[in-house]
């Protein structure tokens, strides 16, 4: 099967060596187009649809990242970057722009055209290091518990409603407290004693101000 190849960098010297190593490997690769800046690969992307577009990463000052997205946008073309890039977040940010191979420009040429043959057989082509750097950004950090939230989800039903009184109560006696609930005193205090120990706190004062600060008014 012919790979139909696109180049797309801004050197000319750059450009002759790769047209130069595509057109020795006969008929198994075609080159159908070069470009040396952002619009010209884009407008060849969409008109002649690649397989495969070798990308330098930097093109006349500007980064390809910003147009790379354009140039897989029709589903079928891969993008293998050529950079002399070496930072691993610019590298990271290329692919997650969508280009599926990162071949140094000094690389062999026999990694070049093998980098070319894996992309387009639908693999992937990074170096170890740009490999563990891409995940370390996929995989983000797990959350630290909140240990405020995990005393809160103690608290049953009954627990809130009772904290909800003595906000709302603003001072109310026991007694009062137990008469508005249609409980008994003693069961208010049990309830009381319960959420102080759930809560980490000392008394009915305290409980008010940590009700109020965590919303559970």
């Amino acid at each position: 099967m012919t790979i139909r190849i696109l180049l797309v960098d801004d050197h000319k010297t750059m450009l002759w060596g790769l047209e130069r190593l595509i057109q020795a490997e006969g008929p198994s690769f075609t080159l159908v187009g070069s470009a040396s800046d952002g619009a010209e690969a884009t407008a060849l992307c969409a008109a002649l649809r690649p397989d495969i577009v070798l990308l330098d990463l930097d093109l006349k000052g500007s980064s390809s990242i910003d147009f790379l997205p354009a140039l897989v946008a029709n589903g079928s073309t891969r993008v293998v970057i050529l950079s002399a890039n070496r930072d691993q977040g610019t590298l990271a940010a290329a692919v997650k722009a969508g280009a599926r191979g990162v071949v140094s420009k000094e690389a062999p040429t026999d990694d070049v055209l093998l980098a070319v043959r894996k992309v387009h057989g639908g693999e992937l082509w990074l170096d170890q290091s740009l490999m563990q750097a891409l995940l370390g950004q996929l995989v983000a950090p797990a959350p630290k518990a909140d240990p405020e939230a995990e005393r809160i989800g103690t608290l049953t039903a009954r627990e809130r409603d009772v904290i909800g009184m003595i906000v709302q109560g603003k001072g109310a006696l026991n007694k009062e407290l137990a008469e508005r609930a249609f409980i008994s005193e003693r069961t208010l205090r049990n309830h009381l004693t319960t959420i102080y120990q759930k809560l980490d706190v000392a008394n009915r004062l305290e409980l008010y101000v940590y009700a109020i600060k965590h919303g559970l008014a």
